[in-house]
């Protein structure tokens, strides 16, 4: 709302300079004066600033970084997995809505809803500024029938407002097929 009004007095400031240049050196023979124009500049420069800051400062930015990790089950021995770390770098909360994977063939996505390693669903994630979380993928949760390492394409980390995050297919293909290779 504060934005809003910012924009909004700003645009009215504007066109209230823009009228004072046009009455005061187009509409007379008086020497050009130099305070509305540089008035006209400085808002239009306030108006490009604000658009700025509100990109900025709505979008979080947020770091994905994938890699191999592993455990020992106690029941199943050795698992690996995709490790999908998180981070915000941004000093604006994230509230993290879905991990997915697209699959390009089908015009499908595929949802990572469980921890790979403990097999308990992946919580509402809030990221705090400065703050990471993990999680793992298992081959579990990829191994569906009729898909090969080809089918995956982008993983998504997508946020409750829209914005997404994405680790390109090929980097993402690599983890996958070092997965089902073990």
């Amino acid at each position: 709302m504060r934005f809003t009004l910012a924009i909004l007095v700003n645009l009215i400031a504007l066109l209230a300079s823009f009228w004072w240049l046009i009455s005061s050196n187009f509409n007379t023979t008086q020497p050009i004066e130099m305070e509305p124009i540089v008035t006209c500049l400085a808002l239009t420069a306030t108006l490009l600033g604000l658009n700025f800051v509100n990109d900025k400062l709505t979008r979080p930015h947020i770091k994905i970084k994938l890699s191999t990790s592993m455990t020992e089950h106690p029941t199943k021995g050795f698992m690996y997995g995709i490790g999908v770390d998180l981070e915000n770098h941004s000093m604006l909360k994230a509230f993290i809505k879905n991990f997915q994977v697209e699959l390009p063939e089908t015009n499908q996505v595929m949802q990572f809803m469980d921890e790979g390693f403990t097999e308990q669903p992946l919580p509402k994630v809030i990221l705090e500024p400065g703050q990471a979380y993990s999680f793992n993928i298992v081959r579990k949760n990829i191994d569906i029938p009729n898909l090969n390492v080809s089918s995956f394409g982008d993983f998504v980390v997508t946020t409750d407002v829209g914005y997404k995050y994405i680790v390109p297919a090929k980097e993402f293909q690599d983890h996958v097929r070092f997965l089902l290779e073990k």
